[in-house]
């Protein structure tokens, strides 16, 4: 603009035919100072820095007090007592004073679509063509709470991807996605090994269902040899899922059945290795869950949902492999097992005059309405813990029924986004420090996605994936729940304004 200022000043006296040039060189002058105003504003749109904060970088250290975090182009541009950086005019100024800053959570197991069961018929059938509505409304959720990054372990693979994509591409606003679609080996929601259902009680539509969900990775797997079902596994793969969950049993846990053998595990845990995927299991009974370790898989979901209580050597070589433990501590922790050891003791009361088991299906009976397995549960999550696991969280937080179908609410720790803070808090009560549970919800769950690199802690040139808490989660873990700005990826997300679209939310 001083370029065009000094060329008029010099300019000659204009006679009637320089006009036209002139006025043609400030309109351009002109332009080009808007133009130059329009770019300074997207940037300052796009540029903040955290002044005066406490930073908890996820990677297990002693907090940063009094920061400056500069954050520009959706990554961490620089990071440094407040003061040292030397920040551009444009940059906006955030005050962090009082306030801690962390890395946006990432949940490990969560299941944003629809994709029914033997109770959630109707769900299915009356909202399965607005898949994609639902999961976007469903992940934004996750992104209200803090929860900047998803893996959908198990559902409707297309819709999935469609919404994963859209995100990626700024078309829509939610946190980073990452997606699996089917679980290998499973047939589907209404199939015999995910809900005890045989072919012969299917309608139609439910066959149809089984098979959108299945995508060619169903129960058939189960029967293919190891070149077979390479080949199955590389077509499913060109879809373009993010990693590989197999069924190392069926969907239940009693009667756990082991769904594929060794060598065929193998090709599952190497075909998803050859792409640099990551490849996971659900196993429910040890010797599967074994021979899945043996296998090379890279996580387990929910290692503390077994038949019985871990055999030592188990965990050890889950420890010495550096297998992933993602636990569903919002299950087992809190309130939810208030509620339990409630219901053990009215069980209890119940059945002091009751006459002994005859069968071992009435023995099973009476452990169920003991919670003996939900026992079971917290008793493996604390071993694996205290053995030294790598823990993240993975909280099944899922849609289940629409909420004109429900005959009672949703338990709340499985709701999005509040389930997943519900299981950070439960990874203390199970014996992590503060710090601890901050890094299984942040850089260890970077590391189940195989995105550290990227995402996961507050470093240079790594994704703006940010939470800024009011109060200090490690004197307090439910301080996570105190958030005063959610950022993703650069961007501070209006966290008031989602969902965006309302068709399964009610408001928890």
């Amino acid at each position: 603009m001083k370029i065009c200022l000094s060329f008029l000043k010099n300019a000659s006296p204009v006679k009637t035919k320089a006009i036209k040039p002139v006025a043609l060189l400030t309109a351009f002058c002109v332009a080009l100072t808007l133009s130059w105003q329009t770019q300074a504003e997207t940037k300052r749109r796009h540029a903040y820095a955290i002044n005066n904060v406490t930073v908890i970088d996820g990677n297990g250290g002693t907090p940063l007090k009094r920061q400056s975090v500069w954050v520009e182009d959706g990554v961490i541009k620089g990071l440094g007592k407040a003061g040292s950086l030397s920040l551009p005019d444009y940059v906006q100024v955030i005050d962090g004073r009082g306030k801690y800053l962390l890395p946006g959570f990432i949940d490990t197991n969560v299941h944003a679509s629809i994709y029914g069961n033997a109770r959630r018929k109707e769900t299915v059938v009356k909202y399965g063509e607005r898949n994609d509505e639902l999961v976007l409304e469903f992940v934004q959720r996750q992104l209200k709470r803090g929860v900047t990054t998803v893996r959908d372990s198990y559902g409707s693979l297309m819709p999935l991807m469609q919404v994963r994509d859209d995100i990626e591409a700024g078309k829509a606003v939610g946190p980073r996605m990452l997606v699996a679609g089917n679980i290998i080996g499973w047939g589907g929601p209404f199939s015999l090994t995910f809900s005890l259902i045989k072919e012969s009680d299917l309608t139609l539509f439910q066959q149809k269902w089984n098979d959108s969900i299945a995508q060619g990775v169903g129960e058939e797997t189960m029967d293919m040899g190891p070149e077979e079902l390479r080949k199955a596994i590389n077509d499913y793969l060109d879809k373009g899922p993010n990693f590989l969950k197999y069924g190392g049993t069926s969907h239940f846990g009693y009667p756990s059945l082991i769904g594929f053998s060794p060598r065929t595990q193998k090709v599952i845990v190497e075909e998803a290795h050859k792409r640099g995927l990551v490849a996971e299991t659900h196993a429910t009974s040890p010797e599967a869950l074994r021979m899945a370790v043996e296998a090379g898989i890279d996580l387990i979901q929910h290692p503390e949902i077994l038949s019985r209580r871990y055999p030592q050597d188990l965990i050890d070589m889950i420890v010495e492999k550096d297998v992933i433990c993602a636990m569903r501590s919002n299950t087992f922790t809190g309130d939810m097992w208030q509620k339990h050891l409630q219901r053990r003791n009215a069980a209890l009361k119940a059945l002091e005059n009751a006459p002994a088991p005859v069968t071992s299906a009435e023995q099973r009976a009476r452990n169920g309405r003991l919670g003996e397995f939900y026992e079971i549960e917290r008793d493996n999550a604390i071993r694996l813990i205290k053995a030294g696991c790598r823990v993240t969280i993975a909280t099944d937080n899922y849609q289940g029924k629409a909420p004109e179908f429900r005959k009672s609410p949703k338990s709340i720790d499985q709701e999005a986004g509040i389930g997943s803070l519900l299981a950070i808090e439960g990874l203390v009560e199970l014996g992590m420090s503060e710090m601890e549970a901050i890094v299984a919800a942040t850089k260890n769950g970077a590391i189940a996605a195989r995105g550290l690199k990227q995402f996961g802690t507050v470093e240079v040139g790594k994704s703006a994936d940010l939470l800024l808490l009011d109060a200090n989660p490690l004197k307090d873990i439910r301080n996570i729940r105190r958030q005063s700005m959610v950022m993703a990826k650069g961007k501070v997300i209006n966290t008031e304004k989602l969902p965006q679209q309302v068709i399964f939310y009610t408001g928890v």
